[in-house]
C-alpha cells in the first residue's frame, strides 16, 4: 500500500485536489562513546532536519559502547521528550560493531548514520535528506577536510585511493554518513569492527548488486568537546585485516 498526502493545486480560479508520495520511513544510527558534550546538541540537530524534511515516520538509534562520562544520562533525560529515540546499550569493539548492532535494530526503508560528536554541518544533513527517496545510496565526500589534521587528511587519501586502486571504484570518499535502502544491505557482510565497515559495504553493493548512488558534498566542522579517537593504530592493523 502506497501512502499518499494530500496537497492541494490552485490554477484559473479553481482548486483541486493532487496527490503526492510520502517520504520514504527512516531509521538513524546515532552511534557513541564518552559525548556528553556533544550527543544533545547532535540528536536535536538531527531531529529538527527530520521534521523539517517530513519524515514522519523515523526512528533515532542511539548506540552508546560504554560511556563513562555522563553520555547515557543525557540521552536518558532526551528520552522524555523524544519518543522517537531508542536508547541501545552495548560494548561494542568499534565503530563497525555499533553501525551494525544500530542496523539489526533498524526497521525503515531507509537506514544510515550521524556520529554523536556533532561535527557534521547542517548543509550535510540536508544534502543527504535531499536525496532519499531518489537512489539506493546517498554516498556523502568531505569538501573541508582542512579542518582535520595533516596526518589524518594524508591517511584519508592513501585510504581512499587504496580502496578505490584494488576495488575498480571511483568513489571521492569510503567514511562518510551513508544513507542507504535498507533491504539493499542484506545479506551485506559487516567483519570488521573498524571505520572500515562502510567501504565494506559499499564494495559488496557497487559491485555486486550494482546499486544506484549519488555522492553529496559533506561538512565538518570540530568538535566542541573531547577528542576523536579514530586514529589508532589497532585501527590501521583492522583496515589491512579487512582489505586483504
Amino acid at each position: 500500500e502506497v501512502i499518499m498526502n494530500i496537497q492541494t493545486e490552485t490554477h484559473d480560479n479553481t482548486t483541486r485536489l493532487v496527490s503526492a508520495p510520502a517520504r520514504p520511513s527512516l531509521s538513524v544510527i546515532i552511534p557513541a562513546l564518552n559525548e556528553a558534550g556533544n550527543i544533545e546538541k547532535t540528536i536535536i540537530n538531527v531531529t529538527r532536519f527530520i521534521t523539517e524534511y517530513g519524515f514522519s515516520d523515523y526512528e533515532l538509534l542511539f548506540v552508546d559502547s560504554g560511556s563513562t562520562d555522563g553520555t547515557q544520562a543525557v540521552v536518558e533525560n532526551l528520552l522524555t521528550r523524544e519518543p522517537h529515540l531508542k536508547f541501545i546499550r552495548t560494548v561494542s569493539k568499534g565503530l563497525g560493531d555499533s553501525f551494525r548492532i544500530g542496523l539489526e535494530a533498524a526497521s525503515n526503508d531507509y537506514v544510515g548514520w550521524f556520529p554523536g560528536d556533532n561535527e557534521t554541518l547542517p548543509e550535510t544533513i540536508r544534502n543527504i535528506f535531499d536525496q532519499i527517496g531518489k537512489y539506493d545510496a546517498i554516498l556523502p565526500y568531505t569538501v573541508n577536510p582542512w579542518v582535520r589534521t595533516v596526518p589524518r587528511r594524508v591517511l584519508s587519501l592513501i585510504y581512499t585511493h587504496t580502496f578505490n586502486l584494488l576495488f575498480g571504484l571511483h568513489l571521492k570518499y569510503f567514511n562518510g554518513t551513508c544513507f542507504f535502502r535498507r533491504e539493499l544491505l542484506f545479506p551485506s557482510i559487516i567483519t570488521t569492527p573498524s571505520p572500515a565497515y562502510m567501504a565494506e559495504i559499499l564494495v559488496q553493493l557497487i559491485k555486486k548488486k550494482h546499486i544506484s548512488y549519488i555522492e553529496v558534498p559533506m561538512y565538518i566542522k570540530l568538535r566542541d568537546y573531547g577528542r576523536t579517537s579514530v586514529m589508532k593504530w589497532k585501527n590501521v592493523y583492522l583496515i589491512g585485516k579487512t582489505i586483504l
